[in-house]
């Protein structure tokens, strides 16, 4: 298949490349494999569980109770702690992600996470896209973490939701597919790159001035932070490092070098690499590609050229 034939390269009414970030129309026919889906499911059922059963909700986020002795204030053992983190509590840089403040607070994260979420699964995989999505939100509780050890941020005072992971998607896509077009509210279009650059610039300010929810905003200008390093120079470290990435629900084995497995996921993170970059090149330009990017697309050709000398090659015994 050559590039023309690629998606990225075909045209509507023949008005050049149409981008459409999420809708509805990018969902793959995955039966209940997205991972996207499971994400917004999984964190539905915690919340809902937790509403439904408030021992369970306090064994996950803790609250403030009042006893007879007054009120006393008990920490869940999932919920982000910046002291608790320090202390070797470090699951909570995972475990957070998953758990909201409210209905406002989960569904405003999963519909951003439905519209963003799914064109990166389909362009990536829902290996790589888990990785990348809970990287996101680790960021942002690194982050947090960092700015309670400097008082910045009240060590003890927790902080839950998966905004981090969200903030590292839009960065992505913002970098990556700087064009589209997202609708803010539902009613007001806008350039992501521009809405990434306001919720951003939002958030620095609040972080500088410590206003509302100050330290939930350092997770998202972390996570935002961390998305754009991603769509510059993720992909270049995922084909470096993907082998060691386990997959999930089977034990993880170190490929030989020489196997027809590994020779696979290289052939299919190496089609990605080039797909991307393609796209790219297509819709802004050679000149707009990274130093990164071009090593990556070169590599990735060195590798073609030698498996393309390999088959040639015959054996004689």
């Amino acid at each position: 298949m050559g590039w023309q034939d690629r998606d990225y390269a075909k045209q509507a009414g023949g008005h050049g490349p149409v981008h459409r970030v999420g809708g509805f129309g990018a969902v793959r026919a995955l039966g209940g494999r997205s991972i996207v889906t499971k994400l917004i499911i999984i964190n539905a059922v915690i919340f809902v569980l937790g509403e439904m059963f408030p021992a369970f909700g306090r064994l996950l986020a803790g609250g403030v109770f009042h006893t007879p002795g007054g009120l006393i204030a008990i920490s869940g053992w999932a919920e982000m702690r910046g002291d608790l983190v320090m202390s070797g509590q470090i699951w909570r840089l995972v475990s957070a992600q998953y758990l909201h403040a409210g209905l406002g607070h989960l569904f405003i994260n999963m519909l951003v996470l439905h519209f963003l979420g799914r064109s990166l699964e389909n362009m990536w995989s829902p290996r790589k896209f888990l990785a990348i999505y809970t990287l996101g939100g680790v960021a942002g509780n690194v982050f947090y973490t960092v700015l309670s050890s400097q008082g910045v941020i009240p060590s003890s005072l927790p902080a839950v939701g998966a905004s981090g992971c969200i903030y590292a998607l839009m960065g992505i896509v913002a970098t990556l597919f700087p064009q589209a077009t997202v609708y803010i509210y539902f009613l007001f279009p806008m350039k992501i790159r521009t809405a990434a650059f306001i919720f951003g610039g939002i958030a620095i300010m609040r972080v500088i001035t410590r206003g509302a929810n100050f330290g939930g905003e350092a997770c998202h200008l972390a996570g935002l932070v961390f998305g754009v390093w991603w769509a510059m120079k993720g992909d270049a470290w995922w084909v470096r490092t993907a082998w060691r990435w386990p997959k999930l629900g089977q034990r993880r084995q170190r490929p030989r070098s020489t196997g027809f497995k590994a020779q696979v996921q290289e052939r299919r993170a190496d089609a990605q690499t080039v797909d991307r970059i393609l796209k790219k090149v297509y819709e802004t330009g050679i000149h707009s590609l990274s130093e990164s990017e071009k090593k990556a697309l070169k590599d990735a050709t060195q590798r073609q050229q030698e498996r393309e000398s390999q088959a040639d090659r015959i054996d004689r015994l």
